[in-house]
């Protein structure tokens, strides 16, 4: 996959959850947002018209999915702050216990959700259909946003910072290579893919999240995702490497 121009813009809040899909009762999150995430993220943006019922969408719409799909959109994200999770409980409705109207619910149930504290990443942004890249610039450059954007959930609405368009090449190396980003592992070389920093302020974690998904929300690829989650650069090997023009390099995931 290859552009011409990426879009950078960075998204923070004060808390955030990502929240990962093998997680029940106690909601866990992820390092960071998922591709399909982020996909939703500039959807909202956008204003891209949701579903009218169960995976059905308005006659001559495409689904958010659909629209920024592995094949016509490059996704890549940066940690900016160096990541904190913390635990707080929310104050849940007991709907089991609930009557079955649910005006002046005094049952209530306690669930500990661990969430993002203090979240910032930098978001890099491909798009094959220029009319809908130049949109897309527009209104995060003029803060025209259709929806509010939030980190996974609604009370956790998001700043979003506009930041540039950079001129992107490929870069075409055998040796290891710094990247911005979080790194797919499965778009790196297969043996020592990784050269790894044993220095006190590095560290290191993985996350097996979903990178592609149906409009009825079938997820259809997962990978090993892996982080530095002190915001530091990861060095690999991969013929996928995008170099950003006073950027830096960076790895679509």
């Amino acid at each position: 996959m290859q552009f011409d121009h990426v879009l950078i813009f960075d998204i923070k809040s004060e808390y955030g959850h990502f929240r990962k899909f093998n997680t029940t009762t106690s909601p866990l999150t992820y390092t960071i947002p998922t591709r399909p995430a982020i996909a939703g993220l500039l959807g909202a943006m956008l204003g891209v018209e949701r579903e009218s019922a169960g995976g059905k969408y308005p006659e001559g719409s495409l689904s958010v999915t659909e629209l920024f799909s592995k094949d016509n959109t490059g996704i890549a994200i940066q940690i900016v702050n160096p990541v904190k999770k913390v635990n707080i409980a929310f104050n849940l409705l007991d709907t089991e216990k609930a009557a079955t109207s649910f005006f002046n619910i005094k049952q209530r149930t306690q669930i500990e959700f661990e969430l993002l504290k203090m979240p910032h990443f930098r978001i890099f942004v491909g798009v094959k259909d220029e009319k809908l890249f130049i949109d897309l610039c527009n209104r995060i450059k003029e803060n025209k946003l259709h929806f509010t954007p939030y980190l996974g959930l609604s009370q956790f609405t998001a700043i979003v910072e506009y930041k540039d368009i950079a001129k992107v090449a490929k870069l075409e190396s055998d040796t290891f290579t710094e990247v911005l980003t979080a790194v797919n592992l499965n778009n790196v070389s297969p043996d020592n893919a990784v050269d790894f920093n044993y220095a006190k302020n590095f560290k290191y974690t993985s996350d097996t999240m979903p990178v592609a998904m149906q409009k009825d929300r079938t997820v259809t690829e997962y990978a090993e995702i892996i982080m530095e989650t002190n915001g530091h650069p990861i060095a690999i090997k991969s013929k996928h490497i995008l170099q950003l023009q006073d950027w830096g390099n960076i790895l679509f995931l």
